[in-house]
């Protein structure tokens, strides 16, 4: 489970951070895999920090500046992400075997793969953070089951 209970405001020299957008704590369930990619991550930055001792500035972030993130002359390891370049999430996608989408596209890319697998809407709204599934309804109802499919299956379960 991931906790989400405070986002980041800014993104200067030092992370500022205040509440959510809702202003409520949310846990999202994540796979085994994710799970051993982000403790590859944090033994991967442990050691970058280990090698990096004397620069490095600690804020307790999961994803932090990188020496390839490293574009000014101010900018120092450990220091807040702004946001991920354009040529990085394009190698991302790339490696990932997806096709090109904006960043943001990702958050409706898996709504809509949701909600096509079946996911019932309440449970797809908590994942995105929405408070009510009318708010993810009025967003993704195109992945919806169409009428047709709806009637097929009455029909399935009212006839066999």
């Amino acid at each position: 489970m991931v906790t989400i209970c405070k986002q980041r405001d800014t993104a200067g020299k030092e992370p500022v951070v205040g509440p959510t957008k809702t202003d409520r704590t949310r846990i999202v369930p994540i796979t085994p895999e994710t799970i051993s990619r982000l403790k590859l991550h944090r033994s991967t930055q442990a050691a970058l920090k280990m090698r990096n001792r004397t620069v490095y500035v600690d804020f307790g972030l999961v994803f932090a500046k990188e020496h390839e993130r490293l574009q000014t002359p101010r900018a120092q390891l450990g220091q807040p992400t702004k946001s991920l370049s354009e040529k990085a999430f394009v190698t991302l996608l790339r490696m990932a075997g997806v096709g090109r989408i904006t960043f943001h596209g990702i958050r409706h890319t898996t709504a809509t793969l949701l909600l096509q697998a079946g996911v019932p809407v309440h449970v797809v709204a908590q994942r995105l953070g929405h408070s009510k599934a009318s708010q993810t309804l009025d967003t993704y109802a195109h992945a919806l089951p169409s009428m047709q499919d709806a009637v097929t299956r009455l029909g399935a379960v009212l006839h066999g």
